[in-house]
């Protein structure tokens, strides 16, 4: 919604665009849902790490930074990864928010002008075709066939 009525026309007029929905504004977006997810669970993960993994680091005279670098990321390294996995997952996943923000427009955006042009996601693509495909008809299975692709890239 405030990407919609907000951030489009702003970026759009900071950008001279002629059009307000683009897929930069859909990247935008889905960054600003996913972030919060994925910091609030790679924070989880960093404060699991047992604070005695941290003193003895200390404690063998490595600094802050050293402590932070060379112990406690690679000790919440899993956990990191699951948060950064689970966010991209859930951008993924938000269909509607791209389908409103990047213009709905089923073209490939090449180049770098691209990312400014309306277009229009795998998953947005499902949701918007789905309901008026006939059954077992060659787009009916493109329409699994993405389903299938975004699955394995989950």
């Amino acid at each position: 919604f405030l990407g919609l009525l907000l951030v489009g026309p702003w970026l759009a007029e900071l950008l001279d665009l002629d059009v307000p929905l683009f897929a930069g504004l859909g990247s935008l977006m889905l960054a600003f849902m996913a972030m919060p997810m994925i910091v609030s669970l790679s924070e989880d993960a960093i404060r699991a790490v047992p604070m005695t993994l941290r003193e003895n680091s200390l404690a063998l005279g490595a600094t802050q930074w050293q402590t932070i670098w060379r112990v406690v990321l690679p000790a919440g390294r899993s956990g990191i990864i699951a948060a950064v996995l689970l966010g991209m997952g859930r951008a993924i996943g938000e269909t509607m928010t791209v389908l409103m923000v990047t213009g709905n427009a089923a073209v490939i955006p090449l180049g770098l002008q691209g990312f400014l042009r309306p277009v229009r996601t795998m998953t947005a693509t499902i949701a918007a075709e789905m309901g008026e495909t006939a059954y077992n008809t060659p787009h009916y299975h493109a329409l699994f066939a993405i389903g299938l692709l975004l699955f394995i890239i989950t």
